[in-house]
């Protein structure tokens, strides 16, 4: 980032030194041959309306400052929050900073008012997205997250913009920390999704909620054995023995992982989330090479295809019905993915996806006192969870309907013919054709 934290203003906690959150925009995109391809006036009117529909920036400071509440839910989203002591696995401050789970208040202003514009400047299926999203005669009016009937305890779209801004700024912290603390923490998560495991859980509610569960498994793993594969690589160069054959055979493991994410996701574009011109773009991405890996862990990756991915990725989760964390779209938008260099993508990428992933399979699992402890984030009173499960409304994204009105999401099919067209440039750059049939 640049400096996430006001000098003018006490009270308000200063990044600690051993924690690098203030590297500048410039030194970002410099390093990410990542140009801003999107009209700079444009991208400026879009943006001032998406932080006017926010309302992120108070009327009196001109700041925005995240409170103490919005950081605690960040953290409780990620499961990061102090833990009873009758749960095996250690509390996360065993192994994080001090400074990652302090309290006070955290300016972003500069975060918010200076570098997530220039996310929208380099990617313009995003500037799209948020155009579509402020503009429709006010769409953004319309979203909501909660349970059928929109009422005080609904999730109103400055609410979720709040949440996205919390999340992205944890995640960067996080990923701040180094290869050590990313270690520990897919440990931790691995152990507290484990432990989870056997006990008592809520059951799917449809049968598109059991299918995210089984898509969310698969994901998990081959997610997880791309965090492997690069420890074993860093294993490797500490060793002196990351070369030949060896790094060959890691780089085309990683590289085998990520076209099956990737097929993953088309496929279930063309099935029970059915966007065939999304799909396409998904086929580029198989159809292009992959750079191999070199000993560092670092990725011969074209821009070209880093920014066809994002785009066509945060596409796919635009309708994310039964997540109010916000941390899908956080993985793709924040800066040091978004605008970091494509050389250390698939690494950072890895991560972030284990920690979304995993944290929303043990929300998934909540239920009992647990879930009616945390009703609130999920827009609905405590009331609701207490019912029988059966009788419970389910809390999802709601928003107005747009035409056509035969398509349940008219907008992420726009934003498809945008990822389609780009996918199909990107096939023919390397000799394929997404085009037809």
């Amino acid at each position: 980032f640049r400096r996430c934290t006001s000098r003018s203003m006490k009270g308000f906690r200063r990044p600690p030194r051993w924690l690098p959150l203030v590297t500048p925009v410039a030194a970002l995109l410099a390093s990410a041959p990542l140009p801003r391809v999107a009209d700079p006036e444009h991208v400026q009117s879009v943006y001032q309306r998406l932080l006017a529909a926010s309302e992120l920036v108070d009327a009196v400071t001109g700041r925005v400052v995240l409170s103490s509440a919005d950081l605690a839910r960040a953290r409780a989203d990620m499961h990061l929050q102090p833990r009873s002591e009758d749960v095996p696995a250690e509390p996360p401050g065993a192994f994080l900073p001090a400074e990652v789970l302090a309290e006070d208040p955290v300016d972003v202003t500069e975060l918010v008012l200076d570098t997530l514009p220039e996310v929208l400047a380099v990617h313009p299926a995003f500037l799209f997205m948020a155009e579509q999203t402020v503009g429709n005669d006010a769409f953004h009016e319309s979203v909501y997250f909660g349970t059928a009937v929109r009422d005080e305890h609904s999730l109103a779209f400055p609410a979720l913009c709040r949440r996205f801004v919390a999340s992205i700024y944890l995640f960067e912290t996080l990923l701040a920390l180094g290869d050590g603390s990313h270690r520990a923490l897919a440990h931790w998560y691995e152990s507290l999704y484990l432990e989870g495991s056997t006990g008592e859980r809520s059951r799917p509610f449809s049968v598109r909620d059991a299918l995210m569960g089984f898509f969310l498994a698969l994901k998990g793993e081959s997610v997880l054995a791309s965090i492997n594969a690069f420890e074993e690589l860093r294993r490797l160069d500490r060793a002196g023995e990351a070369t030949g054959v060896a790094l060959r055979s890691l780089s085309d493991v990683l590289n085998a992982i990520m076209r099956l994410n990737i097929c993953e996701a088309v496929l279930s574009n063309l099935s029970f989330a059915f966007w065939p011109d999304n799909a396409r773009a998904g086929m580029a991405l198989l159809l292009a090479p992959l750079g191999a890996f070199r000993a560092g862990g670092q990725q011969d990756l074209s821009p070209e295809w880093l920014r066809l991915y994002l785009a066509w990725n945060a596409n796919f989760i635009w309708p994310s019905h039964y997540c109010p964390d916000m941390m899908c779209f956080t993985m793709l938008a924040m800066p040091s993915l978004a605008l970091g260099p494509p050389e250390q993508f698939q690494y950072r990428r890895a991560h972030t996806l284990f920690w979304v992933v995993r944290s929303t399979q043990i929300t998934r699992r909540m239920c009992g006192a647990e879930r009616v402890a945390r009703a609130a984030a999920f827009g609905v009173p405590a009331s609701e969870f207490e019912r029988p499960p059966a009788e419970q409304q389910v809390p999802c994204f709601h928003c107005r309907q747009l035409e056509p009105r035969s398509d349940r999401q008219p907008l992420t099919s726009r934003t498809a013919k945008l990822t389609r067209a780009e996918g199909e440039v990107l096939a023919r750059a390397c000799g394929g054709d997404v085009g037809e049939g």
